[in-house]
């Protein structure tokens, strides 16, 4: 097969200049790998420090016994502060977890919550459901919009190996992506657009009070942590 050379001259641009991105050739401008021995503060703030940890080179946030016996304490990132990013496509490796009673999310928003100002998220309450949302700030009061019916399709493997999960999101249309697949659109102007920069945040939920400690693998230390492999940045 002959291989047109505008086709060929496409490609050597897009490996040239780190493309990505699930529809278009995009620059990659920001990243964490989790290489180093502890979180770069530089980049993140670190919600529970105990409970935020770099293990084999990936991110773990995890639930920490609280100041109470059968509380629980969880933990949190974000680049609030230190990185947003205006328009673009922003991506993360994560292994969710299998224990229900505590969530997982990751998700992106305005430092601003002010008109118009908008955050998109992924969720787990462990297991085979990931869920999304969106919620805009639109003259004076706030909503969160979510489809009818979970775009995102039920997976026995989210807490058993690692999944890639998108946003990405223009002047035109707000989109989720999960391993590189559209998973959900939502357009403008039925939704307002947001000019304004999405700063990234990753998080583990503490339980209520009790939790499900008779379904943790090791009730002294709580359920399994999340882990995220990799989040990066891409316009």
């Amino acid at each position: 097969m002959v291989v047109p050379l505008s086709r060929l001259l496409s490609l050597f641009l897009c490996v040239a200049s780190l493309c990505a991105g699930p529809e278009t050739s995009l620059k990659l401008v920001w990243s964490d790998e989790f290489n180093d021995k502890e979180l770069d503060k530089k980049k993140w703030n670190i919600g529970n420090a105990n409970g935020v940890r770099i293990v084999d080179g990936q991110l773990s946030l995890e639930i920490t016994p609280g100041s109470k016996p059968m509380f629980w304490r969880g933990s949190n990132v974000s680049t609030k502060g230190k990185y947003s990013s205006k328009y673009g496509f922003i991506e993360a490796s994560i292994l969710f977890v299998q224990t229900g009673g505590h969530g997982c999310g990751f998700s992106i928003g305005n430092e601003d919550r002010r008109n118009p100002s908008a955050g998109m998220g992924f969720s787990n309450g462990g297991g085979t459901v990931v869920t999304l949302s969106l919620w805009i700030v639109n003259e004076e009061r706030g909503r969160t919009l979510e489809p009818k019916e979970n775009p995102i399709p039920r997976d026995d493997t989210y807490s058993k190996k690692f999944h890639k999960f998108g946003f990405q999101w223009s002047p035109s249309d707000y989109k989720w992506y999960v391993d590189g697949r559209l998973a959900y659109t939502l357009r403008t102007p039925t939704v307002p657009a947001t000019p304004k920069p999405m700063y990234i945040a990753l998080s583990h939920d503490r339980l209520p009070e009790a939790g499900l400690l008779k379904s943790f693998k090791d009730p002294k230390m709580g359920p399994e942590p999340m882990r995220v492999d990799w989040v990066k940045v891409y316009q």
